[in-house]
C-alpha cells in the first residue's frame, strides 16, 4: 500500500449519513397506509424520496413527525390499549414504558445475554413442551385426563417417569427425535435475536433453531457447548450456544427424565455445586438476562436463581428481564409481576396471546438502538462530526476493522478457487456485518443489504430456508435503495418472489441505473457493482445446487475497488497496482496468516505487530 492524496466523504462533512439510522420511520413515513394523512399535510406525495426531502429540507418538521411516530408504536408494541382496562388507568403501560427503557439501556452497553425457552420454538413449528408432553402420553397410552392433571400441577419430570416406566427410556427417547430432530422454520423472533446479539445465548430448547439462525450453515460461526459437560471456554471468535439440558444429535445425551433432572440439579435439594447449576448461577450473578419463551415457574432453573438470592443475601444481582404475556386481571398480574420481581426479573408485558408482539419488541429494541446512534456518539459506529478522534484513536480503531480485512486481502488480484469460494464469502460477510469504517459513507441500506446476500451465498450450495430468508431480506433493502432513487420498488407487491427472481430483478435495475449515468456517490456506485457481481455469481449457483461454483474475478475485483476507495478516503492510502506484482505480494504474505486462521481467536499482540509492519512500510 502506498499514501494517497488527503481525500474526504460528503458524510464527513454534514449528519446525512444519521439519515439511515431512522431506516424504521423512513420506509413507513415513505410506504405505509397509516402515513399517507401526513403526506398530504407535509405535501410529500408527489417527490420521489419524501423522508429524504423531508429531512434535508425540513429536519424540525422531520424530527416532530418522527418523535410521534415513535410514540404511537411504542403505545402500541407496549401494548396500551389491553393494558390500559385492567386498571383503568396507565400504569402498567407507564411501568412498561419504564422497563423498555432500562432494558435498551442495557443492550446498548452490551449487558445482555438472551435466555431461549421453548416458547420461542412453537413460531418455528415445534410443540409447546406440554404439547408434547400430551402427545406422548398419547403413544404411552396413558389416559389424557391424567397428563392433564400433572401439567395443571406443573409436575412435567413426573409424567416423564411415568411415560419411561410404562413403555421404557427408547420410545419416549425416539419421540423426542421425531418431533426436536426437523429442521423447523426460523421465527422471526430468532432472526431478530442474531440482529441483536453475537457474543452468547442460553437455552433450555432441543430443537436447531438457534444453530440455523446464529450457525448460517456454517459450523464455524457458532461454538455449541453442552453445560452438564461442559470442558470448554466461551471462544470470543464465535457465537456461543449454551444448551443447558442437551442437544436433540444426541438425545441419549439429553436431560429428559425426573432421575436425569435430579443427578443435573441435585436429588434431594438443589446442589449449586454441580456443572448446570454453577453456571446458571454465573450468568445470573454477573451479567443481565433477557427471557424470552419461558414460562419461569417453579422449574430447576427457576430453583437456582432463587436459591442465588438467599444465598447472596443483600447483594446487588444485574437487572434481568422477561417479556410476559399479559394477565387477564390486575390481582393476576400482580401476583405474577410480584413473582418475577422476587427474582430480580423486570416484566416487560405484552398482549395476551399475541406472541408475535416478541419479535415485534426486539425490533423495537433493534430499531431505537440505531435511532440513538445518531443521538449518542458513544453508542458503537457514531463519531462526532465535530470532534474528530485522535489520529492515534482513529488508527486504532481502523486496525480492528483491518483485521476483519486481512482474510480477503490474501486473495488480493488473485482468483479465488472453488475449494475457498464459501470460506471467501463469508470472509467478505464479516465486513459488511454491522459497522465499520470501511462501510460508514455507504448507504446503509446498501450495506445490510449485501449483509444478508453474502449470508445467503455462503450458506449452501443450494439455497435452503435460511438463504431464501436471507435473500428476501436482501432483496426489500435493495428495493427500498431503489425506491429511494426513483425506481419501481417490486418489495411492495404482494408476491411471493423466488430466489432467482430476487437475483435476476435487482441486478436489471442496478444494470439499468448503472447505464444511465445516474449520479451517485462513489461508495455507493462501487457498492452497488459489487453487489451486481454477487448476484450474477448466485445466478449461476442456482444451477448448481451440489457444490459451489467457483468466484468470477469481477467479485474479487469489484471488492478490491469498493475497499481501495474507502481506504483512500479514511486514511489516505492506496491499495497496489494489480500490475504491481511486488507489493501485491507483499500484501498476500501478510495476509495468509490471517486467511488461515479465519474465525480462530487472534494471538495476543498480533494486531500491534502487523501495524508495525504495515505503517512502517509506509514510513
Amino acid at each position: 500500500m502506498s499514501r494517497a492524496s488527503p481525500t474526504s466523504s460528503w458524510c464527513d462533512k454534514d449528519q446525512h449519513h444519521f439519515f439511515d439510522h431512522y431506516a424504521d420511520f423512513n420506509a413507513w413515513l415513505e410506504e405505509s397506509d397509516d402515513a399517507q394523512s401526513l403526506r398530504d399535510d407535509l405535501g410529500l406525495d408527489n417527490l420521489s424520496q419524501p423522508a429524504k426531502a423531508l429531512f434535508a429540507g425540513d429536519k424540525a418538521q422531520y424530527d416532530q413527525a418522527f418523535e410521534q411516530y415513535k410514540i404511537n408504536r411504542r403505545q402500541e408494541l407496549l401494548s396500551r390499549d389491553y393494558l390500559h382496562p385492567l386498571t383503568g388507568d396507565e400504569h402498567w403501560f407507564e411501568r412498561n414504558v419504564e422497563h423498555f427503557e432500562q432494558l435498551l439501556l442495557q443492550l446498548a452497553k452490551g449487558n445482555v445475554l438472551p435466555f431461549v425457552g421453548a416458547g420461542v420454538s412453537v413460531g418455528g413449528r415445534f410443540p409447546t413442551w406440554q404439547n408434547h408432553l400430551r402427545q406422548q402420553g398419547k403413544t404411552a397410552n396413558i389416559p389424557s385426563e391424567h397428563i392433564e392433571a400433572l401439567l395443571t400441577a406443573g409436575e412435567f419430570e413426573t409424567i416423564i417417569a411415568e411415560i419411561e416406566a410404562k413403555r421404557g427410556r427408547d420410545v419416549f427417547v425416539a419421540e423426542i427425535r421425531d418431533v426436536f430432530g426437523k429442521s423447523g422454520t426460523v421465527p422471526d423472533a430468532v432472526w431478530r435475536l442474531t440482529e441483536l446479539f453475537g457474543d452468547t445465548v442460553l437455552t433450555t430448547n432441543y430443537d436447531r433453531l438457534l444453530e440455523q439462525a446464529f450457525g448460517a450453515g456454517q459450523e464455524d460461526r457458532i461454538q455449541i457447548i453442552n453445560a452438564l459437560m461442559r470442558s470448554e471456554q466461551p471462544d470470543a471468535k464465535r457465537t456461543t450456544l449454551v444448551k443447558l439440558h442437551g442437544d436433540i444429535t444426541k438425545p441419549g445425551k439429553c436431560i429428559l427424565s425426573k432421575n436425569q433432572y435430579d443427578d443435573a440439579y441435585g436429588a434431594e435439594s438443589l446442589d449449586l455445586s454441580l456443572p448446570i447449576p454453577k453456571l446458571l448461577s454465573h450468568y445470573y450473578q454477573s451479567t443481565s438476562l433477557l427471557f424470552l419463551g419461558c414460562s419461569l415457574n417453579n422449574d430447576r432453573t427457576v430453583q437456582v436463581f432463587r436459591a442465588v438470592r438467599q444465598q447472596a443475601g443483600d447483594a446487588e444481582f444485574p437487572q434481568h428481564f422477561s417479556f410476559e404475556q399479559a394477565c387477564d386481571n390486575p390481582e393476576t398480574m400482580a401476583e405474577r409481576n410480584a413473582m418475577l420481581e422476587s427474582l430480580g426479573i423486570t416484566a416487560i408485558w405484552f398482549e395476551k396471546d399475541r406472541f408475535d408482539l416478541v419479535e415485534r419488541l426486539l425490533e423495537l429494541a433493534r430499531d431505537e438502538l440505531n435511532h440513538r446512534r445518531s443521538l449518542e456518539p458513544n453508542l458503537r459506529g457514531v463519531k462526532t462530526v465535530e470532534e474528530p478522534e485522535p489520529e492515534n484513536l482513529q488508527l486504532d480503531a481502523f486496525m480492528r476493522d483491518f483485521a476483519d480485512l486481512m482474510p480477503l486481502l490474501y486473495w488480493l488480484h488473485q482468483t479465488v478457487p472453488r475449494s475457498e469460494t464459501s470460506k471467501y464469502l463469508l470472509a467478505m460477510q464479516q465486513v459488511f456485518y454491522a459497522w465499520s469504517i470501511f462501510t460508514e459513507t455507504t448507504d446503509r441500506s446498501l450495506v445490510a443489504g449485501l449483509d444478508l446476500l453474502l449470508r445467503a451465498l455462503s450458506n449452501n450450495p443450494n439455497f435452503d430456508s435460511y438463504a431464501h430468508g436471507k435473500l428476501s431480506g436482501a432483496f426489500r433493502l435493495f428495493q427500498y435503495y431503489l425506491g429511494n432513487l426513483g425506481e419501481k420498488n417490486y418489495a411492495t407487491e404482494k408476491y411471493d418472489w423466488n430466489n432467482r427472481e430476487m437475483m435476476v430483478i435487482p441486478a436489471g435495475q442496478f444494470e439499468s441505473m448503472l447505464s444511465g449515468k445516474t449520479s451517485l456517490p462513489k461508495p455507493d456506485y462501487h457498492a452497488i457493482r459489487l453487489i451486481l457481481a454477487l448476484l450474477k455469481h448466485g445466478q449461476r449457483q442456482l444451477h448448481s445446487p451440489q457444490q459451489f461454483c467457483e468466484l468470477p474475478p469481477a467479485v474479487n475485483i469489484e471488492l478490491g475497488d469498493y475497499l481501495g476507495l474507502a481506504l483512500s478516503t479514511k486514511l489516505n492510502l492506496a491499495t497496489p497496482d494489480r500490475l504491481d506484482d511486488m507489493l501485491t505480494g507483499d500484501i498476500n504474505s501478510l495476509c495468509q496468516n490471517a486467511w488461515d486462521n479465519f474465525n480462530k481467536p487472534m494471538e495476543i499482540g498480533w494486531l500491534d505487530k502487523v501495524k508495525r509492519r504495515l505503517f512502517g512500510k509506509l514510513g
